[in-house]
Order: structure tokens, then C-alpha cells, then sequence
């Protein structure tokens, strides 16, 4: 971000603080054309102001008609605005899952280089600064299981735990990706509502099932309901992941014997 002009107007610095209040500090044009029409009657007029403040630094574009508002560039050095909040400005219909989740509910430690959401628009990635915001794309009917918190004072959508599982087994399902469901899975049991992961499960498709089963079992889980859901349809077989070589004849499943490790 170039910054050509640090000096802001009392005014300028009254409609910015006004946007943040308003729309806290992800905002989009029109949001910012409600406030500055206090004081620019004619569009034309909101729209160079937003412009000469975009241009100034004090409007940061995400995308497209899209800005993080800055009113302290020393709170912008900071980064203090959540990734969460700009997923959720990114793509409306969506909601975070995956290892960004996992580490909002204190299930994973390590830091994340992007922002991994779940919608039912079409799947985007963008780049804002130095983080990636990737979003994958599922049908109307498996887009549910998610609660909305607060960050930085604004609603986001974030999966409950239950769901991060089965967008992983259902999106993300490789050697790696299974190997650290099994281990949360394990390493969390406590803080999984076991009956509400199996009665989400009824919406996937047989081989999430299967796989969902599988790890429950290795976990020492009741699959027993599970089973019964999948059973009616249990034909063929499925692979935990494209290299799963072992045979479980339950689930009739090929799994992976170094991802329940």
C-alpha cells in the first residue's frame, strides 16, 4: 500500500470514524455512500471522496468495491482487524471451517497463511496483504452447522465443531487432512457432541459416511446409528484417500493404517 497523503480532514476523519461505527471496519461502497451523503448531496461527490481517501491510504482495497477502513495507521501496522471479519466481507454466504475453526474452539496451535471458508457461491480465492482467502463451494444442503460469534465487534459465521469434521472428510479429504481429523477427533473427544456429528452425517454422501464411521470407531465412538444410516445404501466400496490400501470390511472401506496412528 502506497500512502500519498497521512494527513486527514476533521471531516474526513468524522465520516471514516462514522463508517466504523456503523459498519465496523470492512465496509463496501454503498456502505460508505450512506455515510458520506451527510455530507456529499450529489453521488458523484461520495464517490471522489472515496476515491481521493483510497488513494490516500485511508481506505485499504480488499476487492472490488470492498475496503478495510483505517482511522489509526498505527492500529493498521498492527493488523488488529480479524481475518475472520474480512472472509465474511469477502463472500457473505459463508461461514469458517477448517483449521482456522479448529483454532477459534483452541484445537489447533499452529499458524494458518490463509482463511478457508465454506460456500454456496461460486468458490473464489483472494489475496489481501499476505493472506490467502479460499473459498469452497458445496450444495445448498450442506450449508448449515455453523454459529455466529463476535470479532472485532462484528457477527461472523463459524462452523461448530461437529461440521469442521465433515467439511474436512467431505472437502478436504487427503492422507494429511485425514490423519488430523483422527487426531482431534482423539485428542478432543470431550468437546464433540457425538450424536449431533452422526445426525449432520445423514446429509453426505456414502463415502463421508464411511469415513466418518471408520475414525469414529478407531476413537472408540458409537457408530451403531451411524451404521444403520449407511447400511441402506452400502454398496461398492469407497477409499479413505486416492492411496488407502487396507480393507475394512464394516464399512467397506479402504483406509490408511498410518492415519489412525
Amino acid at each position: 500500500m502506497v500512502i500519498r497523503n497521512t494527513i486527514l480532514s476533521r471531516k474526513d476523519s468524522r465520516l471514516l470514524e462514522e463508517a466504523v461505527l456503523a459498519y465496523g471496519q470492512v465496509a463496501n461502497t454503498d456502505q460508505l455512500g450512506k455515510v458520506f451523503e451527510q455530507t456529499y448531496s450529489r453521488t458523484g461527490d461520495r464517490l471522489r471522496r472515496i476515491s481521493f481517501l483510497a488513494k490516500a491510504g485511508w481506505l485499504v482495497r480488499i476487492k472490488k468495491g470492498l475496503y478495510l477502513v483505517v482511522t489509526d495507521f498505527s492500529a493498521l501496522a498492527a493488523g488488529n482487524v480479524s481475518n475472520f471479519v474480512i472472509s465474511n466481507a469477502l463472500n457473505g454466504k459463508s461461514y469458517v471451517s477448517f483449521a482456522n475453526a479448529l483454532n477459534w474452539y483452541g484445537m489447533f496451535d499452529q499458524l494458518t497463511k490463509s482463511v478457508d471458508a465454506v460456500t454456496t457461491a461460486r468458490a473464489r480465492n483472494y489475496r489481501f496483504r499476505s493472506t490467502e482467502f479460499r473459498f469452497f463451494r458445496v450444495k445448498e444442503k450442506l450449508f448449515f452447522g455453523f454459529a455466529q460469534e463476535r470479532a472485532d465487534g462484528r457477527i461472523v459465521n463459524i462452523a461448530e465443531r461437529e461440521k469442521i469434521i465433515l467439511d474436512y472428510l467431505s472437502l478436504r479429504r487427503n492422507a494429511a487432512t485425514v490423519s488430523l481429523v483422527f487426531e482431534k477427533l482423539k485428542e478432543h473427544k470431550n468437546a464433540f457432541d457425538f450424536s449431533k456429528m452422526i445426525n449432520y452425517a445423514k446429509a453426505y454422501n456414502l463415502t463421508t459416511q464411511r469415513n466418518l464411521g471408520f475414525l469414529l470407531d478407531a476413537v472408540g465412538v458409537s457408530t451403531d446409528a451411524l451404521h444403520e444410516i449407511a447400511r441402506k445404501k452400502m454398496t461398492g466400496f469407497s477409499k479413505m484417500h486416492r492411496t488407502a490400501r487396507t480393507f475394512n470390511a464394516k464399512w467397506r472401506l479402504y483406509y490408511d493404517p498410518g492415519a489412525i496412528k
